[in-house]
């Protein structure tokens, strides 16, 4: 009896000892948590790849995540290059200066990043004991520095194409000036997918083509041009002479090349103790009778007393004249 009792005091020993040798379960997570998670360099050196690690419900989620967050690792970085060059790129450009340099880089960021992304690879990923998927991310830096070379030199062939075409092909001066307007685009795409390279490798390509160098040619077409103004009215003549003067076009008198305006409103409407005058601004370009280029904006004017509507229509029009003439000469012309 006395030998049973002994043995059954060790056998309840043993599993009090085992008991207390067994790892709980937040102790085996941590135990199985892959190393990559926390320390993904361990795997993949910084100096040769870029990670980010996502989590989520389930596998594919996660490795979306881990790509999203991969992308905002390199976005940010960029982003910050980026202000700084968007604010050198509207001190030096002529035409379309605000808005279109903020729009085309931001553009450029865009569709150099989804050219930067397309060789992330999900490399690993784990199911946790509580069901959460981990992922992780990588893009090889070799891989992508490749991709955005290929992109640099693709940009730089078209600038060159559309820099060519300007000069010794072009129709006429609109289109001749759009192809210049079109260059400065893809060198503003090519300075983004640089700055994304130097990020990436630390060095960059040379620029024999920079925006600055094609500003000073879009500077000198329009310098070149001579343009006569016909307008319902002297203040809109003025108005549109003036807005010419700005962008660095010669008025003149008579010349093959003329500038017209039309406005075609409807009559006033009274609405809720306010007077309403809607219609259209239409600028056109013609060279010898022929349109080159023609652009429609819709005006839409209020005022308390009736009167006052044609004076704030002119102010209207008068605001907003430059920001037209800069489409009217730079955009893709609409016939």
């Amino acid at each position: 009896m006395k030998q049973v009792k002994l043995t059954l005091c060790m056998f309840i020993s043993l599993l009090l000892i085992t008991a207390c040798a067994a790892p709980t379960p937040e102790e085996k997570a941590l135990a199985e948590r892959p190393d990559w998670i926390d320390n993904a360099q361990g795997k993949y050196p910084s100096n040769d790849y870029l990670t980010a690690v996502g989590q989520a419900s389930n596998r594919t989620r996660a490795g979306q995540s881990a790509v999203t967050n991969l992308l905002e690792i390199f976005s940010v970085k960029v982003r910050a290059e980026t202000k700084t060059l968007t604010e050198a790129v509207k001190q030096e450009s002529v035409v379309g200066v605000t808005l279109e340099s903020s729009t085309t880089l931001q553009r450029s960021i865009e569709t150099e990043t989804d050219q930067v992304i397309q060789g992330v690879e999900i490399k690993e990923s784990w199911l946790s004991p509580t069901g959460d998927y981990y992922a992780l991310a990588v893009l090889e830096k070799n891989s992508a520095a490749q991709n955005l070379m290929q992109s640099i030199t693709e940009l730089d062939n078209k600038t060159a194409e559309l820099i060519d075409y300007s000069i010794n092909f072009a129709p006429n001066s609109i289109l001749a000036v759009n192809a210049l307007r079109s260059a400065r685009d893809q060198q503003l795409a090519r300075k983004t997918a640089d700055l994304q390279l130097k990020y990436i490798s630390g060095s960059g390509v040379p620029n024999n083509i920079s925006s600055n160098k094609i500003e000073q040619l879009i500077s000198r077409k329009l310098a070149s041009l001579q343009m006569s103004v016909k307008a319902d009215s002297d203040s809109q003549k003025k108005s549109l002479q003036a807005g010419l003067a700005k962008l660095g076009v010669k008025v003149v008198n008579e010349s093959s090349l003329q500038l017209s305006a039309e406005i075609d409103v409807t009559d006033p409407a009274f609405i809720n103790n306010w007077y309403w005058l809607r219609g259209s601004y239409e600028l056109t370009i013609s060279e010898n009778d022929k349109v080159i280029s023609r652009k429609r904006w819709t005006v839409k004017i209020s005022a308390k007393q009736k009167e006052l509507l044609n004076l704030r229509l002119q102010d209207k029009l008068n605001s907003q004249i430059s920001n037209y003439l800069q489409q009217l000469v730079s955009d893709t012309p609409t016939l």
